[in-house]
C-alpha cells in the first residue's frame, strides 16, 4: 500500500504534530507499507520529505524535518497514494481541512470526516451538542468577537461590558480558552476576576470564538476510542495526574513531574459509565476511526465531558496508543487496524 503521512501544518501543535508522525512512521510495518512523509511547512507549502524511511526516529520536540523536497503538482502527488494519514493536530488538521481536500479528490485517509472535525474542533459547538444528548459538560459562557463588538449570549456589547457581564456571572476560578486549538495551547486558569482580562486577550489571539468554563474540582481523566469492524471499542481508562494548575502544554510535554496513570485509580463503576459515555459522545457526534475522550470525575461521582480530540497525540508518551496498549492493542497493531478501517484496498 503506497501510504502519505501528512503532518505539520500551520497549527500551533505544528512541533507536536512533527512529533506524532515521526512515532507513527517508525512503528509502521515497513514490509506492509511504502511510506512517503509529507511534512507542511508553516504556510501549508508541501514537501516530500526525502530521509530514508528506516532512518526515520521519532523526533524530539522543537526539531523540524531536514532534506525537503516541494512538491510542484500537489493534486497529481496525492492522488498517487492508496491512503493518506492525516497526523495535523489542531488547525487545518483536525478542523477537517485536510480531510476536504482528500473527500474531494475521491483519496482515502485515516481520520474523522469533514463534519464532525469542524463541529468537535470548537469547543463550543461541542458542549451544545453533548448537552442535547444530556451528556454533561463544565459549567460556562462563550463569545464570539465580530470586528470590534463582542457577542454574548445574543447580545451585542463592548469590551469593557463584556468583561463586567463574565465577572458578574461566574463563579472563579474559571479555565478561558480558544474555542478552537489543542495542546492547551492559550488556555489560562483565572483565580481572581482581575486576571480575566489578561487571560481573554491571549485566547483572542488564537481565536475569535472564547469559551470560559467553570474549574471542577475533579481527577481528570482519558478514553481512547477505536473502531474496528463496525464496533466500537472503548480502551481502558487514564488518570492525568499534573504537576501544574492544569494539563498545560508544559505539563504535557516538558514537567517530567507529570504523571499518567493507566488504569485509573478510579472504581469498576466508574470506569465503565465513563466508557459508555465516551462510546455515546463518539456516535452523536458522528465521528468514525478514533478519537480520545478526555473527562472530570468529582468525589461525589459526578461525570463531565471535558474535551474531545479528533486526531489525538501519538508521540511516545501520548496517551491514545497506550490507553489501547493497556487494552492490549500495541502501537503497530493500532496502526495497521486504523489504516485497514478506513483504507481498505
Amino acid at each position: 500500500m503506497k501510504l502519505g503521512i501528512i503532518f505539520g501544518g500551520k497549527s500551533n501543535e505544528h512541533e507536536v504534530s512533527i512529533v506524532s508522525a515521526t512515532s507513527i512512521i517508525k512503528n509502521l510495518d515497513k514490509e506492509k507499507y511504502d511510506i512517503t512523509p509529507i511534512y507542511l511547512d508553516w504556510d501549508n507549502e508541501f514537501y516530500i520529505w526525502t530521509e530514508d524511511i528506516s532512518l526515520i526516529n521519532p523526533l524530539p520536540l522543537g526539531s523540524l524535518p531536514t532534506k525537503l523536497e516541494k512538491v510542484k503538482d500537489i493534486v497529481s502527488f496525492l492522488k498517487g497514494f492508496d491512503c493518506i494519514f492525516i497526523m495535523i493536530h489542531g488547525q487545518t488538521g483536525e478542523d477537517g481541512s485536510i480531510a476536504n481536500l482528500l473527500d474531494f479528490l475521491n483519496i482515502p485517509y485515516v481520520g474523522n470526516k469533514p463534519a464532525p472535525s469542524i463541529i468537535t474542533m470548537d469547543k463550543v459547538y461541542t458542549k451544545m451538542i453533548l448537552e442535547q444528548n444530556h451528556i454533561k459538560t463544565s459549567p460556562y459562557l462563550s463569545f464570539r468577537r465580530y470586528n470590534k463588538e463582542y457577542i454574548l449570549n445574543g447580545e451585542i456589547l463592548n469590551f469593557k461590558k463584556l468583561l463586567k457581564r463574565m465577572e458578574n456571572n461566574l463563579l472563579f476560578p474559571v479555565f478561558v480558552k480558544p474555542a478552537n486549538s489543542g495542546s492547551s495551547k492559550g488556555i489560562t486558569r483565572v483565580v481572581k476576576k482581575e486576571k480575566l482580562k489578561e487571560a481573554i486577550e491571549l485566547a483572542l489571539t488564537i481565536d475569535d470564538h472564547v469559551l470560559i468554563e467553570e474549574e471542577i474540582v475533579a481527577k481528570e481523566l482519558e478514553c481512547a476510542i477505536l473502531e474496528e469492524n463496525g464496533k466500537i471499542l472503548a480502551s481502558v481508562v487514564g488518570e492525568i495526574i499534573a504537576n501544574d494548575e492544569f494539563y498545560s502544554f508544559d505539563a504535557k510535554y516538558n514537567n517530567k513531574e507529570s504523571i499518567t496513570l493507566i488504569p485509573a485509580n478510579i472504581s469498576k463503576e466508574d470506569e465503565k459509565r465513563i466508557q459508555d459515555i465516551a462510546k455515546t459522545a463518539f456516535k452523536v457526534l458522528g465521528l468514525q476511526g478514533y478519537s480520545r475522550i478526555d473527562f472530570f470525575l468529582t468525589s461525589n461521582h459526578d461525570i463531565y465531558l471535558n474535551e474531545i480530540n479528533t486526531i489525538p497525540g501519538f508521540t511516545s508518551i501520548s496517551m491514545y496508543p497506550k490507553l489501547l496498549e493497556a487494552r492490549g492493542i500495541p502501537y503497530s497493531k493500532l496502526l495497521d487496524i486504523l489504516i485497514s478501517e478506513k483504507c481498505r484496498k
